[in-house]
């Protein structure tokens, strides 16, 4: 009897962008675990220059970095030509909808609030394991 070969899943480049080191570890570890290309920057002043030179099709940005906030780190991606294609996704503790309705205008995608589900990454960009799943 021969196994089944799982299906191919899409590998992401994908940005983290978190100012808290702890959270953009552990959110990086479990991308690459699900098999994605994975970088990240630790605030919105290096961002930018993370998102250049690694070509993601996402970013993942939180809201409230200090300095330059996930607000700003959007614009700055969606004004460059060359990163029109880029998904912009916010992960933010900010849970007001005031907070979604500027997200969602400054060009993110969706909004997730924190703590990220790894659940929510699957519906996100698939290829979750359940290795991270607690019963």
């Amino acid at each position: 009897m021969q196994r089944a070969t799982p299906p191919r899943i899409k590998v992401h480049r994908i940005v983290v962008v978190e100012d808290n080191l702890d959270q953009v570890h552990s959110l990086a570890m479990l991308l690459k675990e699900m098999g994605h290309s994975v970088d990240f920057a630790i605030n919105g002043y290096i961002a930018y220059d993370v998102v250049r030179r690694f070509r993601p099709d996402t970013v993942i940005c939180d809201l409230g970095l200090p300095g330059m906030s996930g607000y700003e780190v959007a614009a700055q991606i969606r004004k460059d030509p060359e990163l029109q294609n880029v998904r912009l996704i916010a992960f933010t503790a900010y849970g007001d909808p005031k907070y979604t309705e500027r997200a969602l205008e400054a060009g993110f995608e969706s909004v997730h609030i924190k703590p990220i589900d790894p659940k929510v990454l699957d519906e996100l960009f698939g290829g979750y394991s359940g290795a991270f799943d607690h019963r």
